[in-house]
């Protein structure tokens, strides 16, 4: 071997070899670094552009509110909450029925279109005590409307319900002024009832 060759001292040529692989790696993550970089901008170009055609569009009109039904219909079979002035379902002979109470006074929510007269129409099973049959009213928007009872049958029908502005329920509560125990009677129910309701319904006049 000629004497000006100089050979690597001893680990020279494994750090060489360790800060070329450093290198390469370097000059691969700019590489990849500069690949995402082209990509950021391209997208945020495509944002830009998407932006500027959803801008150029036309506003669109608000939706008008959705009309509010004509009739409202509630039956004893539907859910009626105790809070609302319900007991449990029950079922006799003229099918599903609930009994009112414990107070005298029983809740209803109604979506209705107030724009024109209503007319309500309430179907029992039982008046629970006779006198409920002549003296049972309905309070809407804190005006009392009479029952009528139908025929000397388990129908009753409400006078008009005044027209009123409403974009939203409408409240209407029966007052049942009887109420009544049938363990008074030595029945084992100690419930306090009033009458057992099975339909309302409320429509055009």
């Amino acid at each position: 071997m000629p004497d000006n060759v100089t050979q690597p001292g001893p680990g020279e040529g494994d750090a060489n070899s360790r800060l070329e692989d450093a290198e390469a790696r370097l000059r691969a993550l700019q590489t990849t670094v500069a690949d995402l970089q082209a990509r950021l901008e391209a997208f945020e170009r495509i944002l830009q552009l998407r932006d500027a055609a959803v801008a150029a569009l036309p506003a669109e009109a608000p939706l008008p509110p959705a009309a509010l039904p004509t009739r409202y219909d509630v039956t004893a079979d539907q859910l009626l909450a105790a809070q609302d002035g319900f007991y449990q379902l029950e079922w006799g002979p003229e099918g599903a029925f609930r009994w009112t109470g414990p107070g005298a006074d029983v809740h209803f929510e109604a979506w209705i279109d107030r724009s024109a007269p209503l007319v309500a129409t309430l179907q029992l099973f039982h008046f629970g005590a006779p006198p409920n049959a002549q003296e049972m009213t309905l309070l809407v928007d804190g005006t009392t409307y009479a029952l009528s009872r139908q025929d000397n049958g388990k129908v009753l029908t409400s006078e008009p319900i005044a027209p009123a502005e409403a974009d939203g329920p409408t409240r209407v509560t029966l007052r049942v002024p009887h109420v009544h125990s049938p363990s008074s009677r030595g029945a084992k129910d100690r419930r306090v009832l009033g009458v057992a309701f099975q339909r309302l319904t409320i429509d055009r006049a």
